[in-house]
């Protein structure tokens, strides 16, 4: 019996080398990746090829930068409006008419310090709740900055399929000129 022969009344396993997680779905029958001989001539081929779109590749960045600049932006605001309902939470429950000064020492001199630390470094209104106008406002830039942000990329992403066409067709546009001029022997004496 082999070593790799299956015991009596059990099920033969992958062979060796290709066990779970190997080979991929098609254990092991896919075609290895393969690495460009030459990256950076075919890199210069390239960017030869895409000379004509180089306006549009243009504006293609500037869109992706603006869209992803607007993106990071978005966090930043929500949590501006994170800290205005946390303010006017924390203001509604002070004194009202004592200035935040006044709540702050009346804080210390209960010995709760760290809670006084916090609200020294807050801009409260004591009596005061959420300010819904402000919050409002903020949260309709928060809206447009992610509506302009979709629109970029977009526009990012309709320009960019268009080069790709155009690039491809040129590419299939050329292969079928070449292969038009090969002599019909050409065809026959090579099978693939």
């Amino acid at each position: 019996m082999s070593a790799h022969a299956p015991a009596a009344g059990r099920r033969p396993g992958p062979p060796p080398g290709m066990g779970p997680g190997r080979g991929g779905p098609m254990g092991g029958l896919t075609v290895p990746v393969e690495k460009s001989q030459d990256f950076r001539g075919t890199l210069a081929r390239l960017m030869r090829r895409l000379h004509p779109e180089r306006i549009v590749l243009g504006v293609v960045v500037a869109a992706a930068v603006v869209s992803v600049t607007l993106n990071v932006l978005g966090p930043k605001l929500l949590g501006n409006a994170t800290t205005l309902v946390f303010e006017g939470a924390i203001g509604s429950r002070l004194p009202p008419g004592a200035s935040q000064e006044e709540a702050v020492e009346g804080l210390r001199a209960q010995g709760e310090n760290q809670l006084a630390d916090m609200l020294a470094g807050m801009d409260l209104v004591p009596g005061v709740g959420v300010d819904f106008g402000a919050l409002g406002q903020l949260l309709t830039l928060v809206t447009v900055l992610y509506l302009l942000s979709s629109l970029f990329a977009w526009v990012q992403g309709y320009l960019m399929a268009g080069v790709t066409q155009r690039t491809v067709y040129g590419l299939r546009a050329e292969v079928e000129r070449k292969i038009g001029r090969l002599p019909l022997t050409y065809f026959d004496t090579h099978p693939r």
